[in-house]
C-alpha cells in the first residue's frame, strides 16, 4: 500500500498540470531529517557529473537544497537519477536529473549505482594522458607554469622553490604538468602553450574535473596527490620488482620533470579525471 501511495503522488506530480500547481505540501517523500552520510568514493561528498545513483527510498525532488523548498515530484524507490550541473552537494542535497527534470534530492536516499564511481577512463583517454605526461620528461621545474614538448628548450631551474629562478623556453611544476596531461579544463591549451589553471591544493581539495577513488583501484593515468596539497603526480603503467609504481612527475628544482619508479606514502590519495570533460 505504501508503494501505491508514492506511485500516485509521482503521477500527480508528473501529470497534474503546470509546475506552479504542484506544492510541496502535496508530495510526501521520505524523511529529510535523518542523518546524511557522504556517498562519494572514499567517504567524500563530491560526485562526478553524470554519475548514476539509485534511489533507496521515495525521495522528494526539490526546487532548492532545503527540506522546506517546493517539491517538484517524488522520485520512487528503485529509480535511477544522475548527478547534474554540480559535483558537490549543498546541505546534503545533490543536484540530479530524473527523466529530464532537474532538482535537488536528499543524499540519505541516494546510493551510487554498483560499479559507477570508480569506472576507469577509456584506453584511448589513458594513452593520450600518458603521451602528454611523457612529453614533460627531461624538462626543468618551472614554478607556476606548464609548457613543454613541441621542440621547446628544456630550460633550467636554480634555487629553492617557490623562490627559485627559471630560464629557458619550457618547463612545468607538478600541477602544471598534471593539468596539461589531463587536459583540464578542456579549454586548457596544448602542452606547447604556457598555462597553469590549477594548484596542487586544487587537485587535493576540489573536484572540478576529477574525483577521489580508493588507492586499491588506481589505474594508469590516475594521479597521486598529497592530501591537503603540496604535490601531485601521474601514475604510469607498470611497477618495479619491489612493487613501486611507475610515476611521471615534475618533482622539484633539482630533479626537474622525470619518469621513474618510486614509493608513494599513505599521505597521498588517488584522484581520477572525469571521462567526459
Amino acid at each position: 500500500m505504501r508503494h501505491y501511495k508514492y506511485l500516485v503522488l509521482v503521477l500527480l506530480a508528473a501529470c497534474g498540470g503546470s509546475e506552479g500547481q504542484v506544492g510541496s505540501e502535496t508530495l510526501t517523500g521520505s524523511d529529510e531529517r535523518v542523518q546524511y552520510a557522504p556517498i562519494g568514493p572514499g567517504g567524500v561528498t563530491s560526485l562526478a557529473l553524470n554519475t548514476p545513483l539509485d534511489v533507496s527510498a521515495p525521495v522528494n525532488l526539490r526546487e532548492a537544497p532545503a527540506p522546506d523548498a517546493r517539491a517538484l515530484m517524488v522520485v520512487p524507490e528503485g529509480a535511477s537519477v544522475t548527478v547534474a550541473e554540480r559535483t558537490d552537494p549543498e546541505n546534503g542535497y545533490y543536484r540530479v536529473e530524473y527523466f529530464g527534470r532537474t532538482g535537488w534530492a536528499y543524499g540519505a536516499y541516494l546510493v551510487p549505482t554498483v560499479g559507477s564511481l570508480e569506472s576507469g577512463l577509456t584506453d584511448t583517454v589513458k594513452d593520450n594522458v600518458l603521451e602528454r605526461a611523457r612529453a614533460s620528461d627531461g624538462y626543468s621545474y618551472w614554478w607556476g607554469h606548464g609548457k613543454f614538448g613541441c621542440g621547446l628548450g628544456h630550460g633550467s631551474c636554480s634555487g629553492s622553490c617557490p623562490s627559485c629562478s627559471h630560464s629557458g623556453e619550457g618547463g612545468a611544476d607538478c600541477s602544471g604538468m598534471v593539468a596539461k596531461a589531463w587536459n583540464v579544463p578542456l579549454s586548457n591549451p596544448g602542452t606547447c602553450t604556457d598555462a597553469h589553471p590549477y594548484s596542487s591544493t586544487d587537485f587535493a581539495t576540489a573536484s572540478y574535473h576529477w574525483f577521489t577513488i580508493s588507492r586499491a583501484n588506481i589505474e594508469r593515468a590516475d594521479a597521486f596527490v598529497l592530501i591537503g596539497g603540496g604535490h601531485v603526480m601521474i601514475r604510469g603503467a607498470g611497477s618495479s620488482a619491489a612493487g613501486d609504481p611507475y610515476i611521471l612527475e615534475c618533482s622539484g628544482c633539482s630533479a626537474g620533470c622525470i619518469t621513474h619508479y618510486r614509493s608513494v606514502s599513505s599521505d597521498y590519495k588517488v584522484i581520477r579525471r572525469d571521462q567526459d570533460l
